[in-house]
């Protein structure tokens, strides 16, 4: 008997779940409350932990194709220091506009054939596998899945929520038209309490995330306050003046930490679950990995409470460690004291030139994916097949870390849809 699972929202999170459930022959109902699934964002940063779920679903070629392939990722600060640059050609970091990963889900679970509900409030979850509306009708499944963003009905409904909190610090994302010449690489810019950062996301346009402190009012302001960015940045200020405030978003940071991500035979992914700031350009990419394996895990196990226990213990660690990072790095760069800027940069470089330290943040920073092997790494060490490239598995890396591993926290913010990603 095929089972079925409801779907609370139609972000990133929702639509990855569907194509998900139904990649495992699941009956899949998402709704929607919009009357239309969109994403409000700008660009987003594809890592190897996603690629390995969009190369199951077949879209990687497509969003590498529409999206850009970054070759290096960096870090400037304010003394104009290269406190990081790592080569990243041996992996896939692809940056792309949001609405395109959106839609390519949607398209890709509709193909598959989800049926997607629009206009349709929910309200909240029972422990027994209902979903509530709005308008009092209820819908039942062997699965709930609340992918219902920040402040998610499910989660709350279920009283699953520990604490949720902001940050002192929110981010502008913006796109803005991209210059031929432009390099495929992302920098992140410091200045004092301050970030901005620049990465081509398609052939027309520049992705920019500009961070700085909530408490001051000009540097939240949309539209974006050229005068003040361009004094903290004057190298950056042609791209200051191109920013319009059609294609510009702000957002303060925020966290959510659960008790659980499943109460029943509900479960809970994406913002709903793990909010987190994003430095390590991870909200999407967890929710799209922790989607995949929990299909995966539901139909491994036939009894759907017990695969979502199961399911929590295997993919929570990894993804609390991530927020940990990500939240970790956004604190300590807009509490850090000006005065002692420079000591920031030469933590910053010490951690990335630390093949401890380094390989360990280099593999949260791809949402606990071990890095591909590069071409000739397998005849380097006497292994058969091919050279690979194609994806990394989300297992913590084993052996020694590679002594040249030189990792940094890349920033790439990601917007959550009205419905969460």
């Amino acid at each position: 008997m095929t089972k079925k699972v409801l779907i609370a929202g139609a972000g990133i999170a929702g639509l990855a779940a569907a194509a998900s459930f139904r990649s495992f022959g699941w009956e899949v109902d998402v709704y929607e409350r919009s009357p239309e699934p969109r994403e409000i964002g700008a660009g987003i940063y594809i890592k190897e932990n996603s690629f390995e779920i969009l190369d199951h679903l077949g879209l990687s070629e497509e969003l590498m194709d529409k999206g850009v392939r970054l070759h290096t990722a960096r870090i400037i600060d304010e003394d104009k220091t290269v406190v990081v640059s790592r080569d990243v050609s041996s992996e896939r970091l692809v940056v792309t506009l949001r609405s395109d990963l959106q839609q390519a889900l949607r398209r890709k679970a509709e193909e598959l054939g989800a049926r997607l509900h629009t206009n349709a409030h929910v309200v909240g979850a029972g422990a027994d596998g209902t979903l509530r509306f709005a308008d009092g009708t209820t819908a039942q499944g062997d699965l709930v899945i609340g992918a219902d963003g920040l402040h998610s009905k499910v989660r709350d409904s279920l009283d699953l929520m520990r604490v949720r909190y902001s940050l002192g610090d929110g981010a502008t994302r913006v796109l803005v038209p991209r210059d031929p010449q432009e390099a495929p690489m992302s920098t992140e810019h410091w200045s004092g309490q301050c970030r901005v950062g620049v990465a081509p996301a398609s052939a027309d346009y520049t992705y920019m995330f500009i961070i700085g402190p909530e408490r001051d009012r000009r540097a939240t302001r949309v539209p974006l306050d050229v005068s003040y960015w361009s004094r903290l940045f004057p190298h950056l200020r042609h791209y200051f003046e191109l920013v319009t405030p059609e294609l510009s978003v702000h957002h303060r940071h925020s966290v959510v930490h659960c008790e659980s991500w499943h109460k029943g035979s509900v479960a809970i992914i994406g913002d709903a679950a793990h909010a987190q700031p994003p430095n390590l350009g991870q909200g999407a990419g967890v929710s799209i990995a922790a989607a995949w394996e929990l299909a995966e895990t539901a139909t491994l196990f036939d009894d759907v409470r017990e695969a979502l226990d199961i399911w929590e213990t295997s993919s929570r660690p990894r993804i609390d460690m991530v927020q940990r990072l990500t939240t970790a790095y956004d604190v300590l760069n807009y509490k850090w004291p000006r005065p002692l800027t420079p000591l920031r940069s030469k933590l910053f470089s010490a951690v990335s030139k630390s093949p401890l330290l380094g390989s360990r943040w280099e593999f949260y920073w791809r949402g606990g994916a071990v890095a591909p092997y590069a071409e000739g790494d397998r005849e380097r060490l006497g292994l058969t097949g091919p050279d690979a490239g194609a994806g990394a598995a989300s297992a913590e890396p084993a052996g020694e870390p590679d002594p040249a591993g030189v990792s940094a926290p890349v920033s790439a913010p990601a917007e959550e849809s009205r419905s969460g990603a």
